[in-house]
């Protein structure tokens, strides 16, 4: 290999070495959540809800810098700065929020993975799985990766499942799609129709969409990424890029969903209430081997979601002190190891896809608490100084806090009637 060949490897080695923080949180964003969200918009609604994808896009990747900037700029992740410089209860109560929803997510996402299996066994081999015993051995998969892992290997692992899901998503709606007319009338804004025969509501779906997508675990996390990588406002190039491709991806995968969605689902007049009911999404384009595609492209995104998710809880507990992120200790194991015993119970869970499409619209509701302490700390000229935002910016990140706030708004008033439901009906 010649020296000019060596510098090209090297350059390329460490361009996609930079981007890996980025397709982290596209497989962190882009899960079986955001699949399930993204796959019950298209077939409620077609494609008018492709407006809030962007939208939602758009307003990550404006998040993922602001909040990147902070730790940059204050060296401090900002769980730390909320409990240092807001006030620990603040941070507590975000804390506690934040691990509600994680929970009733693994407990969700280890239910939908087991469904997978499950009509893969039945279909393919004929056989009828044992749910309990396939939930089990799910969740002990993901606790050895984590037992085994480290940050550097997390985002090695996620990378390769976010390249599974985007041949198997982005081709599936190369396929299928179903016109530039059909597609641009999906970014003019509009609320979503009645959601009839749906488990979930249209503003819990709209919430789960945007939820899974502005979601404030991204960007805690991605503040947590900053400074596990010691990035510094010299490396800010660097950032932008990779928030630029995560953004991007993130877009392209979540309207490739919904644009398959639209012409499977929603042209047969289908619901998506379970996860088997997305398989009519592969099987004209694939045939027999649907169920293959299938399972590879959902195991990918629900594994990319949920290994992180086990890490969540753990990682803003340290952040909260002030401590690096570390996986390995005895500790560390053994909260895993509870995390693990708890997302088991998901096999237990009738509805995982009304489960997890709750547990997404929640996020909505802890969105703009977190947005708001960030907004009042990068205010501060002893935290910030030359770096706190300008005029332009404060009136973007007010309007991103309003939308928040409207969208807080409306997943609280889908969750009632949901749950409202629920309740009446056992």
């Amino acid at each position: 290999m010649t020296n000019d060949e060596m510098s090209i490897k090297n350059k390329l080695s460490a361009l996609l070495f930079s981007l890996t923080p980025g397709i982290f949180l596209i497989g962190y964003n882009i899960g079986t959540g955001s699949l399930t969200a993204m796959s019950k918009a298209g077939a409620n609604f077609g494609t008018d809800l492709l407006w809030a994808v962007a939208l939602s896009c758009l307003i990550t990747w404006y998040l993922i810098n602001f909040f990147s900037r902070f730790t940059m700029v204050t060296g401090l992740t900002a769980m730390e700065a909320y409990h240092r410089h807001i006030h620990p209860v603040f941070a507590w109560i975000l804390w506690s929020a934040l691990a509600v929803i994680i929970l009733s997510a693994l407990m969700a996402m280890i239910g939908l993975l087991t469904d997978v299996i499950l009509v893969c066994c039945k279909e393919v081999w004929l056989v009828e799985g044992n749910r309990v015993v396939i939930g089990i051995i799910l969740a002990l998969i993901v606790y050895g990766l984590i037992l085994l892992g480290n940050t550097k290997r997390f985002e090695a692992m996620l990378s390769v499942m976010v390249a599974l899901m985007g041949v198997a998503f982005i081709g599936s709606a190369i396929w299928f799609f179903p016109g530039f007319e059909t597609v641009a009338k999906g970014f003019v804004p509009k609320m979503p129709a009645v959601a009839r025969g749906s488990d979930n509501n249209s503003m819990v779906i709209l919430a789960g969409m945007i939820g899974t997508t502005v979601s404030v675990f991204a960007f805690l996390i991605r503040s947590g990424q900053v400074k596990d990588h010691g990035w510094t406002m010299a490396d800010w190039a660097i950032q932008k890029r990779d928030a630029m491709v995560s953004a991007s991806m993130m877009f392209v995968l979540s309207a490739a969903v919904m644009i398959t969605a639209t012409a499977t689902l929603h042209e047969e007049g289908l619901k998506m209430n379970h996860i088997k009911e997305m398989i009519p999404m592969l099987l004209p384009v694939f045939g027999p081997a649907a169920l293959f595609v299938f399972v590879i492209g959902i195991m990918a995104a629900g594994i990319s979601s949920h290994l992180p998710n086990m890490m969540v809880i753990p990682w803003l507990t340290d952040d909260l002190s002030g401590r690096p992120r570390e996986t390995r200790t005895l500790k560390k194991r053994i909260v895993f190891g509870i995390l693990t015993a708890v997302s088991i119970l998901g096999v237990f869970t009738a509805r995982p896809v009304f489960l997890l499409l709750l547990s997404q619209a929640g996020i909505s509701l802890v969105m703009p608490m977190a947005l708001l302490g960030l907004m009042y700390l990068s205010s501060r000229s002893d935290l910030l100084g030359k770096f706190r935002p300008n005029k332009i910016e404060w009136i973007v990140l007010s309007s991103i806090l309003c939308f928040a706030s409207f969208m807080s708004a409306q997943a609280l008033h889908g969750l009632y009637q949901d749950l409202g439901a629920v309740f009446a009906t056992n």
